[in-house]
């Protein structure tokens, strides 16, 4: 008697766990995405239900929305002297000057063959979380990034990581 609660407890447990885990929803970019290309530097591909928001004309960067959601695209030129493998760490900094808290990186390998970093944070100010993929070179940064709500996040980041990680930088 004792056993066989003990398996149903057991069995009840791994159950649960398994129903509290995230379903990883993939997408296929060409079917779900839309390709956007910057001149013939850069592509990548973002939500066929969000919008190229039109009153960003005068801006350094591409924001494509939906809702409370935002994918944004921007290359920043480096005229500095830091050294590249400083880059990421000196980014880091910038995003917490700029409100960010929580900020974390890691290097990675994406399917376009780039080394890039993932960031991750929050902006205190407004409480949109965001990742990033930063492809750092001397000359350049390029920073595709998704950021919205805590609720929306958790909810719709693996999704947004499959669009960011189809950064493609053609040098």
């Amino acid at each position: 008697m004792k056993i066989s609660i003990k398996i149903l407890v057991v069995l009840l447990l791994v159950v649960t766990l398994f129903a509290c885990e995230k379903e990883k929803t993939d997408i296929s970019l060409e079917r779900d995405g839309t390709l956007y290309e910057v001149a013939d530097q850069v592509s990548f591909y973002y939500p066929k239900d969000f919008q190229l928001n039109v009153n960003n004309e005068n801006q350094k960067d591409v924001r494509f929305t939906k809702n409370d959601e935002m994918y944004i695209y921007a290359t920043i030129i480096d005229d500095t002297d830091n050294v590249l493998n400083e880059l990421p760490q000196l980014y880091g900094g910038q995003l917490e000057e700029e409100g960010a808290i929580d900020v974390y990186y890691y290097k990675e390998v994406i399917p376009s063959g780039i080394e890039c970093y993932q960031f991750t944070g929050t902006y205190q100010a407004s409480g949109m979380k965001f990742v990033q993929m930063v492809y750092f070179t001397e000359e350049a940064s390029y920073i595709y990034s998704y950021q919205a709500p805590e609720n929306v996040y958790d909810e719709q980041s693996g999704v947004a990581l499959q669009y960011l990680e189809s950064l493609t930088v053609h040098h």
